[in-house]
């Protein structure tokens, strides 16, 4: 790889991990903002190659999200065994775990959200990537 190419794909990492982040970010927020317009727009402003390994860990972090949860459950798995004579400790705990549930759950949600919306623009980028290629009659 020349130079040129290296500060290619080093240049191409860099928006894509912005990218990323800003995404994150805007998933995060405990509002529901709408961000979704800018979400895309940040999307659709990477090369599609770029935009390709943004949504790919945009699925992959849902997908963190999904296992986060199935741990919570789990650890739930005790609440049946607590009773009226439970101490305090114990019921808060209960309690955390289904906040830290409903937050992983939320956050997993506007991942998704951020994609959904803007889905059929990202398939329409697809492909005319793949026609421009002759990959598409």
């Amino acid at each position: 790889m020349t130079p040129c190419e290296d500060n290619t794909a080093a240049a191409a990492d860099a928006r894509s991990s912005a990218a990323l982040r800003q995404i994150e970010a805007f998933a995060k927020r405990q509002d529901d903002c709408g961000c979704y317009s800018v979400v895309g727009e940040v999307l659709l402003s990477l090369a599609p190659h770029e935009r390709s390994a943004v949504v790919r860990e945009l699925f992959s972090s849902a997908v963190r999200q999904r296992r986060k949860i199935i741990v919570l459950v789990e650890l739930l798995r005790e609440l049946d065994q607590l009773s009226g004579t439970s101490d305090h400790g114990e019921i808060e705990e209960a309690a955390m775990l289904f906040n830290d549930m409903a937050e992983q759950a939320r956050l997993g949600s506007q991942l998704l959200r951020s994609l959904a919306s803007h889905w059929s623009e990202f398939q329409q980028s697809k492909q005319s990537q793949l026609s421009g290629k002759g990959l598409l009659p």
